[in-house]
């Protein structure tokens, strides 16, 4: 009940607040093999809205919303434990270990666990690199199938009175069996590399996209009010003082 309230206020929230938020794919998820395996998120950081994208995004996939947070974060919003939120110990080498283990245990079919491996919240032209490597952990000690998902995010204006939100899934990937003789240390390193690379390329691919404004390669998560020029134009369309089709979007 908690979750799906969260999941309405999230709505709510960005409704009010963005004229639209949008996603795309490289590929089309694949609702089977969504529900055969957890899907472990990938995101870049750099606003405050990044987490309830997650959620919007896990309700849209039907997906059961789960996301690592800073324990100190967490400690002062407690209300967050019942809508998904998992404490992450980053000033402690062992807290951290022994939190890893628990968000394991929620790596179950139908839920979708989000990390962010920047690990705190950077500019959006920041590189991703020396990410965290929680992410290579949970994927490498897993057992049996999980989907690992890079997500790009980004919030610009489009033309439009208020901002937009843009959300791209990256080619997915799966952990890779570490070679015969290969340390855990290294093989850890080896996926967060291969991690970063991917999480870089799909930011690129989004920046590329908003860059020609290839709204087409998107569809509507969700829509926010109109502009005050397009409020009016309805109106004109409606009492026929304005010809032609209606078009929600400015330019």
């Amino acid at each position: 009940m908690a979750a799906r309230l969260f999941a309405w206020y999230t709505r709510r929230l960005a409704r009010a607040h963005f004229a639209g938020i949008w996603l795309g794919a490289a590929q089309a998820p694949d609702p089977a093999r969504l529900a055969r395996a957890p899907v472990l998120f990938l995101a870049n950081h750099t606003n405050w809205w990044d987490g309830f994208l997650g959620v919007l995004v896990n309700r849209h996939l039907g997906l059961h919303f789960q996301v690592l947070m800073d324990a100190g974060e967490l400690a002062r919003y407690p209300v967050f434990r019942r809508v998904g939120a998992l404490p992450m110990r980053r000033t402690s080498a062992t807290g951290a270990y022994a939190d890893l283990e628990a968000a394991r245990s929620c790596l179950v079919p139908g839920s979708g666990l989000w990390l962010f491996p920047q690990g705190r919240r950077h500019p959006a032209s920041a590189p991703v690199t020396a990410t965290e490597r929680g992410a290579a952990h949970l994927a490498l000690g897993h057992a049996g199938p999980l989907l690992i998902q890079p997500v790009a995010l980004r919030y610009t204006y489009l033309g439009e009175q208020l901002p937009e939100a843009f959300i791209w899934l990256g080619e997915p990937l799966v952990a890779p069996v570490p070679a015969t003789g290969t340390t855990p240390r290294a093989a850890r390193q080896a996926l967060n590399l291969t991690m970063e690379a991917r999480l870089t390329a799909t930011l690129a691919e989004l920046d590329a996209l908003l860059a020609g404004e290839r709204l087409d390669r998107f569809t509507h998560l969700l829509q926010g009010p109109l502009s005050i020029n397009k409020r009016l134009d309805r109106v004109r369309h409606f009492i026929g003082s304005l010809e032609g089709p209606f078009d929600h979007r400015n330019g």
